[in-house]
Order: structure tokens, then sequence, then C-alpha cells
């Protein structure tokens, strides 16, 4: 069956410019570099997140969105000239308690986006978050 996504897409490679220059006397990093955040897929339906990575053996992670607690965005000033930035996402998932979708478009939009699945996702499976702090 396949999943219609409500938001796809990959980190950029505009952090990596630095250590492109840096270690440009050698093919080796720099290509390992690109790869691995090439290989980076982030994307959110309805009711998970799925974060794929890795070059030759890939890992998935999954979240229920329902187990979304927090978001935060941080745009550093490289990534803010570009209209990038960090998404940072806190769950009650026990294996990943707090995701970081790293050097993304406009993750204000996305985080707006994201809460709006999340909250259907709560209606849906009629969960409530509870804070025993």
């Amino acid at each position: 069956m396949e999943r219609e996504f409500v938001w796809k897409s990959r980190p950029s490679q505009i952090p990596n410019i630095p250590y492109f220059v840096v270690m440009s006397w050698t093919i080796i990093l720099p290509l390992y570099r690109y790869l691995k955040t090439r290989f980076i897929s982030y994307s959110f339906s309805e009711d998970r997140m799925i974060i794929k990575e890795g070059i030759l053996s890939q890992s998935v992670n999954e979240i229920e969105l329902y187990r979304i607690r927090d978001y935060s965005v941080f745009k550093p000033f490289l990534l803010r000239i570009f209209g990038l930035g960090h998404l940072q996402i806190v769950s009650s998932d026990r294996t990943s308690p707090t995701l970081t979708l790293r050097a993304i478009h406009q993750p204000e939009s996305v985080m707006s986006q994201l809460r709006d699945c999340v909250e259907g996702a709560r209606k849906r499976t009629q969960t409530k978050e509870v804070d025993f702090s």
C-alpha cells in the first residue's frame, strides 16, 4: 500500500559547503559527507513521521504522530540566509525521544503542517497528552 505524504523533503547541502572547501584537498571525505546528507529523507503522513538514512545500509525510523509532544525551530545565521533551519521534535517515543530535521526549507511552515497532523492524529486515536512534571 502506497502511503500519501503530507510533506517530504531532504536536508540541504548548504551546511556542508564550508566542509567541502576546507577538505577539498581530499575527495573521499567531501564525497562521503555529500552522500551521507544526500541519503537522508524526511517525511510525514497523516499518522506517522518517517526518517530514512544511510548510504549502503539504510535505517528507517518511524514515529507515530500522536506521540509528538513539542517542536522548536533553530535557524543559525548561515542557514537563515538561505531560508533554511532545523526543526527539533520532542516525542514520548522510547527509541527516539528527540529528533532533529536538519537544514530543511521553511521550518516554520513544516512545523505548522506537522502540528496540524499531530492534532488530527490525536483526535483520530482519542489520545491526550498528560504532563506529570
